[in-house]
């Protein structure tokens, strides 16, 4: 159970919570097609992210949507550091979070930005938004923000979500590798990024929220 000292983000409504759930759920999570020992389909919503508080953050933020807590595991890899998995098993939640419009399965070619924050409010899409960048983007020192993904189509949406706070359209750049794989990158530049990052959500005291502190820093 998460204790009341720990509820996140209580100036932000509960449409805003769930766009900022969708933000980092598009970023480092998914919903697998699974099946249990028995050959019956399972449920699994899962996180995964190397900030064992980031993940704990996910998971306090999916209580306050849903209600209910989520299991957090580790994977300890080679030469690699450790893996935090948020994990929860949960049709009912699963299938909302198919009708919201995000997707099941492997999401590199098919992921979008739900048509419930295409029309949400520009809070709501500020917070997909960030919650996004502290998982898959990177802030750089200089002030500018890079995203790198291998999925065209939403970063060719979120381009289009940042024109409605930046009035252009930001170009989507391909790369090649290994000669076969391709990835795509999206760019802010620090006016920009001081637009969309200007209003950050507040805890309730008053102070810059705690997901300042996710953000990367490279």
């Amino acid at each position: 159970m998460i204790s009341e000292s720990k509820n996140i983000n209580k100036t932000m409504n509960k449409k805003e919570k769930l766009a900022l759930f969708l933000g980092m759920l598009s970023g480092d999570g998914c919903l697998n097609i699974g099946h249990n020992g028995e050959g019956y389909r399972d449920y699994p919503i899962r996180f995964y992210n190397t900030n064992k508080q980031l993940v704990n953050f996910f998971n306090e933020l999916f209580f306050e949507l849903f209600k209910i807590n989520g299991n957090i595991l580790f994977d300890d890899r080679v030469n690699k550091k450790r893996l935090w998995v948020f994990s929860k098993y949960s049709k009912e939640i699963y299938n909302k979070l198919k009708e919201i419009g995000f997707p099941e399965g492997r999401k590199r070619d098919i992921l979008r930005i739900p048509h419930i924050i295409s029309v949400g409010t520009k809070n709501e899409k500020r917070a997909f938004f960030i919650g996004f960048l502290i998982t898959d983007g990177c802030l750089r020192k200089r002030g500018d923000i890079l995203f790198h993904s291998g999925s065209k189509l939403f970063l060719e949406d979120l381009s289009l979500l940042i024109k409605e706070f930046t009035g252009n359209v930001k170009p989507i750049k391909e790369y090649t590798q290994r000669e076969i794989y391709k990835s795509y990158q999206l760019s802010l530049n620090k006016p920009e990024t001081k637009i969309l990052l200007g209003n950050m959500p507040t805890c309730d005291n008053g102070t810059r929220s705690a997901l300042s502190d996710f953000l990367k820093i490279k």
